[in-house]
C-alpha cells in the first residue's frame, strides 16, 4: 500500500518512534495523541506502520507483526498497548511500573495499581490543581538514582470524571475510551525525568465517606510495588531488590480514594508534609 501521510517521529524515554500511514487519517489518533512528543530527524529506534485493510478495518505493523484492530474506535488501545511493551524491550535499564505519575515542584509522585483503579481519573483530577502531567499509564524510574521518565501520551479516561473534573468537550476523535490530548492542560506535560519523592497505592471505595491516607512499611511497600513491575526480570533479584530500594528511599501511603475533591486535597496535604 504506496504511503502518502508525512510520517510521524516521536521521541519517548530517549528512544525514536517512527509512525506511518496509507493516509492522514490513518495515523491522525496516534498524531493527536503524541505530536506534542515530535522530534525532526534521527534513525527510528522502532517503526509503525497503520494500514487500512477491509477485514479487519485497521491493522499495526511493526516490522514483520501485525496486530489487527477489528474496530477503528480501538486503535489507540492497542497502539498504546504494544508500544508499552516494546519500549520495555528498548529501555531494560528502566524498572517499570504500571502507574499514573504527576509532578509538583519538580519532584514525581508515583501511583501504582492495575488497571480499573482510577489512576487516570486521579491524575487528571491532580492536574487541575496544578499538578504537572507525566504519565497516566507507566511510571518508568532509572534505578540508579530514582528518576521517573516521562510517558505523556493523551490521557486516557474510562469515562468522564464527575464535576468540577469534566472532561473537555474535544477528546482525540473516534476513539474509545475518551482520550484527552495533553492540549488541554492548562500546563505543559513535564519533557524530562524528575526525581522520585513519594509513592502513593490507590483504591477507590465508593461507600468511603472520606478518603484516607497511611504510611505503609518497607516490606508492605516494596510487594506492592513489585506487583506492579512490568519488567521486573530485566533487573537483579528479579526486579524485587529495586522494589526494596524504591521503598526504602522514599515514602510510600497506601491511598483510599472517595470524592475527587476530596482525595485531592489530602493529596496535596500528604505531598506537602513530605520533607
Amino acid at each position: 500500500m504506496r504511503e502518502t501521510a508525512t510520517p510521524l517521529s516521536i521521541r519517548i524515554l530517549d528512544r525514536i518512534i517512527e509512525i506511518r500511514g496509507a493516509g492522514e487519517s490513518g495515523i491522525a489518533a496516534v498524531r493527536a495523541s503524541y505530536g506534542h512528543l515530535h522530534t525532526p530527524g534521527g534513525t527510528p529506534d522502532l517503526t509503525y506502520s497503520i494500514e487500512a485493510t477491509s477485514a479487519p478495518a485497521l491493522r499495526i505493523r511493526r516490522h514483520t507483526e501485525v496486530i489487527p484492530v477489528e474496530r477503528p474506535e480501538d486503535l489507540l488501545m492497542h497502539f498504546d498497548d504494544d508500544l508499552v511493551v516494546q519500549l520495555q524491550l528498548l529501555r531494560p535499564d528502566l524498572y517499570f511500573q504500571h502507574a499514573a505519575v504527576v509532578c509538583l515542584d519538580e519532584r514525581s509522585y508515583l501511583f501504582p495499581a492495575p488497571r480499573g483503579h482510577g489512576k487516570s481519573t486521579l491524575a487528571w483530577a491532580l492536574l487541575q490543581h496544578g499538578l504537572r502531567y507525566s504519565s497516566d499509564e507507566l511510571g518508568a524510574i532509572h534505578p540508579t538514582d530514582m528518576a521517573v521518565a516521562p510517558f505523556s501520551r493523551a490521557i486516557c479516561l474510562k469515562s468522564n470524571p464527575p464535576p468540577p473534573y469534566d472532561a473537555p468537550d474535544e477528546p482525540i476523535e473516534g476513539q474509545l475510551p475518551l482520550h484527552v490530548p495533553v492540549s488541554h492542560l492548562d500546563l505543559s506535560p513535564v519533557e524530562k525525568p524528575k526525581p522520585l519523592a513519594a509513592v502513593f497505592f490507590p483504591r477507590f471505595d465508593p461507600d468511603s465517606g472520606q478518603p484516607r491516607v497511611r504510611e505503609v512499611g518497607t516490606a508492605t511497600a516494596a510487594a506492592r510495588i513489585y506487583s506492579n513491575a512490568l519488567n521486573p526480570m530485566a533487573h537483579p533479584g528479579s526486579g524485587l531488590d529495586v522494589a526494596v530500594d524504591i521503598a526504602t528511599r522514599v515514602p510510600c501511603y497506601e491511598l483510599v480514594s472517595s470524592r475527587l475533591p476530596a482525595t485531592c486535597e489530602l493529596i496535596l496535604e500528604t505531598i506537602s508534609s513530605i520533607s
